[in-house]
């Protein structure tokens, strides 16, 4: 039930926070475009975010339970749990804060766009060790 309630919590979270308006996201100067180009790579960008906590989300409730070979993971029984997971996503979300202090002040299309896909690099390598960890038993 708590794994459930975790992903039902987390993806709820990730779904608001790609429903975010561009305009909220960046001041409208930034904005200004004629093709409209940089909207389209801060489109990208929060769409990489989206990929990347619902990946981490997935990992967390793939591994909960189980033993966790990362010690700064793993709780007292060696096993990965909530701090765990508040660490885990504590991280991600940390990564997410950054990457949007950096964007709303460098107002850079490329570097939204190399920001996007190095997100989605990780969201990948992160769901592949989700997929990974479904297939471990648990306890």
């Amino acid at each position: 039930m708590q794994k459930l309630m975790l992903a039902v919590v987390l993806g709820g979270l990730c779904l608001h926070a790609a429903d975010i308006p561009a305009g909220e996201l960046l001041p409208a100067t930034v904005l200004r475009s004629a093709n409209g180009e940089h909207r389209n790579q801060l489109t990208l960008w929060k769409a990489s975010m989206a990929a990347l906590m619902a990946a981490n989300a997935a990992d967390a409730v793939s591994s909960w339970g189980k033993p966790e070979l990362n010690p700064a993971l793993s709780g007292s029984a060696g096993r990965f749990g909530k701090e765990g997971a508040l660490l885990k996503l504590g991280l991600a979300g940390g990564v997410v804060t950054v990457e949007f202090l950096v964007l709303r002040r460098r107002r850079s299309r490329s570097l939204a766009k190399a920001l996007a896909w190095i997100n989605f690099g990780d969201a990948a390598v992160t769901g592949a060790v989700a997929g990974r960890n479904f297939g471990i038993p648990g306890r």
